[in-house]
This record gives C-alpha cells, structure tokens and sequence, in this order.
C-alpha cells in the first residue's frame, strides 16, 4: 500500500509539472521571473561649497559687452575711455556728443556735396520712462500739442470743428477756416452719424459749451477737448494757432514699463541756436509737473536726420531735469565757479 501511495505522489506531481510546462507555453507572461538586484545601492555624494575666493574671480574678469543691459549701464563700463582712435565698439560705451555737435554733424551730411538733404527735418528719438512708484502700474502714452519758438515748414491739411455759442466767436471761427463751427446742432450731426469724428482731425471748444459736449464724450474719447491739452478756451485764435502752427506728438509704447518718442526740431538749414531753442522747448513741455520720487521721464536721447543712418548719443543728464549731479560734473562747475570769481577780482582790482 506504501509503495501503491508513493506512486500515486509522483504521479500527481508529474501531472502538475506538466501543466504548469502547458500553461507556461501557451501563457509565458503568467510566470514572472523576478531578478535580484545584487549591487550596491548608489549614494548620492555630499554637497561642498566653494571657497568665496573661487568663484568671484569668475566675475571679475567677466567680459562686458552691450547684450547684456546691466553691464553697460554699470559704473566699471561707463568708465572705459579708448586709447585709440579705432577701438572694438563692444567693449567701450557708445561716444555721447552735445547737441550743438549733433546738428552740425548733421548738417555736414546733408550737404549739396554729400546727401544734399538740406530741407530735410531732423528729430529728437527719446525713450522714456513710463515706470510710477507702484510695480503694476504703468504711466499712459505721452501725447500734446506744442508751440515751438522757431517755428518751420510742415506739411499740414487738418479739419477742425469748433464748438461755440457767441456769434464773435463763430465769425473768427469761419474767418480761420473751420470745417464745421457751432454748438448744439454740430452735436446732434455726430450723434446721428451724419459727421464721421474719424474725419475730423481737430475739436476745439469754448468754456461756454463745453457742457453740450457731454453726450458725444463717449464717440470721440481721446479727441474730446480738454483745458490741459489746450482744446479748450476763450481765445478762438489763440486755440487755431496752437493745433494748425504747432507740433502735435505722441508716443509709442515698445513695453508697459518704457515707451519710444521721436519728435521733429526743425529743418537742417534752420541756424542751430533756433534748433537747440526748439529741442530745449520739448523736454520743458515734457518733464513739465513730473514728480521727482518717478525720476527723469527721458532716458536716452538719439538725434536723427533721415536718410542718414547716423545716431548721435546725447548726454541726456545734461539736458533733462531729475538726474543727480556727478562727482565729476560737480568738479567741472566748481572749477568754473572759481574761474569767473577769480576773473571778476581781477576786473575789479583794474
């Protein structure tokens, strides 16, 4: 009976294997075979800091060239002069020149001889500042009308409506050559549409019916008149001169946090005291109730005469109130200072 029971063991043994031999053929993903891992588990190597020394001589001798913004606008670049008159442009600040210097360069250019451009405009290209105290907040595109001193010849085919009541004011209006004078009635035309705001290029109103204007405020937004823009006052011709014989500008925004201006001075064969009367006009009427926690609204200056591709650099400090005097501009007027005291004890001892 012992040896009839062992039989039967390895039978059924070998009737098991068989079937776990058929299963495996015909599933061999049931059966996983499971691989030990027999390496040393990895460790990862402890951290050590470099020594001070090491890594701040990296930064000393870090080339600085114009890509990067902070480095040209540090003291240790702004301080490289050349020795020569040929040196490599990135590894110097760009030249900076007065404005006098600027407009007869220019003027050299335009020259009979050379581009023969004398009647062309030369601008003033400005980057400004449109940054407020707040780091959200942004200052809104610059824009005005202005009456320069010297005035030039500008191409100007303008429509202008003024809206008034008095009948003094309606004849001068018509005597200039408005487009369009009056008041209520000028009002329902634009409210019906049957005067396109977008063809008009001018509104110009008196105190009086300033009020009138309210249902229209809407349709014409920035071409509403305001007292701060000078679209708005008693003197008719004072208005019609300041919008047909002045200079209109507007800036451009390239980022929230800064902004481009280019504005016309004058002609190039305009003497350059009236231009540089012109230039020094613009950055009054630009700068003019800018609070000093903002800092200078300009920060680069550019003059251009197209089609001349030269771009003179301008020392904007020198021109454009907020900026903070230098040790060595301080030196420069002090030393001026003792010049002319010393000169007039002389005169005064003669």
């Amino acid at each position: 009976m012992a040896a009839i029971k062992g039989l039967s063991c390895t039978l059924l043994c070998a009737s098991a294997s068989l079937r776990l031999q058929s299963s495996a053929r015909l599933c061999p993903l049931l059966i996983q075979t499971r691989n030990r891992n027999l390496k040393k588990p990895r460790t990862k190597a402890p951290h050590v800091a470099k020594s001070s020394d090491a890594w701040s001589k990296v930064v000393k001798h870090k080339t600085l060239t114009y890509k990067d913004r902070k480095a040209v606008l540090s003291p240790v670049f702004l301080s490289r002069v050349p020795v020569d008159d040929v040196w490599i442009r990135t590894h110097y600040p760009r030249p900076k020149f007065p404005l006098e210097e600027c407009l007869v360069r220019h003027k050299e250019f335009a020259d009979p001889s050379m581009l023969d451009n004398m009647e062309g405009l030369v601008y003033a290209d400005m980057e400004l500042n449109m940054k407020t105290n707040k780091k959200t907040k942004f200052l809104s595109n610059v824009k005005g009308t202005i009456l320069l001193p010297h005035q030039f010849q500008q191409p100007k085919d303008q429509k202008v409506i003024v809206f008034c009541k008095t009948e003094e004011d309606q004849q001068i209006a018509k005597s200039l050559g408005a487009t369009f004078v009056g008041c209520e009635d000028i009002v329902k035309q634009i409210t019906e549409g049957l005067i396109d705001k977008d063809d008009i290029d001018v509104f110009l109103c008196t105190p009086d019916a300033i009020t009138d204007l309210i249902p229209i405020r809407a349709q014409l937004r920035d071409k509403f008149p305001t007292k701060a823009r000078g679209s708005v006052g008693g003197d008719v011709e004072e208005m019609w001169k300041l919008y047909t014989e002045g200079v209109s500008y507007a800036s451009q925004k390239e980022t929230d946090a800064l902004a481009r201006l280019q504005i016309p001075l004058g002609q190039l064969k305009m003497p350059v005291e009236q231009l540089v009367d012109n230039f020094q006009g613009y950055v009054n009427a630009l700068c003019k109730g800018r609070a000093k926690t903002l800092g200078p609204l300009i920060t680069q200056i550019f003059i251009i005469a197209p089609p001349s591709l030269e771009r003179f650099l301008l020392p904007v400090e020198d021109y454009v109130p907020g900026y903070e005097k230098t040790e060595v501009r301080k030196a420069e007027e002090e030393e001026s200072d003792s010049e002319d005291e010393t000169e007039e004890l002389t005169a005064n001892k003669k």
